[in-house]
C-alpha cells in the first residue's frame, strides 16, 4: 500500500460520517482534506491539532485554540481551531459549508454529482486558486474517491432490510 492509500484507508469512515447528513459528497471532502492537509502532513496543524481544513478561529470559537505561523498569510500568527479528533474536524468543515449561505446559494447541496459539487464549492468562492474544482475531480478520479460516495448511499440499508422483511415476515403471520 502507498502512504496515500494509507491515508484514505484510515480516515474514510469519518469522511463519510462526517459529511454525509451534511449533504456533502465524502469524495469531495476526502479530495478537500487531501488537498488541505498536504495527505496529513500538514505539521503541527493536522498531525498533532486534528484540524485537517485549516480552518481558523474566530472570536465566536469557544472551543480549544493553537497560534502558529503564518507568513503567508495577511497575518504573520493566526490562531486555529483545535480538534479533539480527525472526526470533528471534518463535521466542522462540513458545518462551516452549511452555515455560510453562499455555498448554498452556489447550489454546492443540490449537486447530482462530485464534479457539480466540486465547481459549486470553487465557484461560490472557497479557494483562490482558479483550478481548484478540476484538483478535486483530478484527484476523486485518480484515487478511485467515488467509492466513498457508494458507500454512503448502501450504508446501514443493506443490513436493515433483511431484518424489516423478516420482522414484517413475522408480524403479518400472527
Amino acid at each position: 500500500m502507498s502512504k496515500q492509500t494509507d491515508f484514505i484507508n484510515l480516515y474514510a469512515n469519518a469522511v463519510i460520517k462526517g459529511s454525509v447528513p451534511f449533504k456533502i459528497f465524502p469524495s469531495i471532502t476526502m479530495a478537500q482534506m487531501i488537498i488541505e492537509s498536504g495527505w496529513g502532513n500538514s505539521n503541527p496543524l493536522s498531525t498533532k491539532y486534528n484540524n485537517f481544513f485549516g480552518i481558523k478561529a474566530s472570536r465566536a470559537w469557544t472551543g480549544q485554540t493553537i497560534q502558529l505561523n503564518t507568513p503567508k498569510d495577511a497575518k504573520p500568527i493566526s490562531t486555529f481551531r483545535v480538534y479533539n479528533s480527525p472526526l470533528e474536524s471534518i463535521q466542522d468543515h462540513s458545518k462551516f459549508l452549511v452555515e455560510n449561505k453562499r455555498y448554498e446559494r452556489g447550489g454546492v447541496f443540490n449537486a447530482k454529482t462530485p464534479e457539480e459539487q466540486a465547481l459549486a464549492i470553487a465557484k461560490s468562492g472557497y479557494a483562490e486558486s482558479v483550478t481548484y474544482a478540476d484538483t478535486l475531480v483530478n484527484l476523486i478520479n485518480r484515487y478511485n474517491l467515488k467509492e466513498l460516495d457508494k458507500k454512503k448511499s448502501s450504508g446501514g440499508l443493506i443490513i436493515i432490510l433483511p431484518f424489516l422483511f423478516i420482522a414484517s415476515y413475522i408480524y403479518l403471520k400472527k
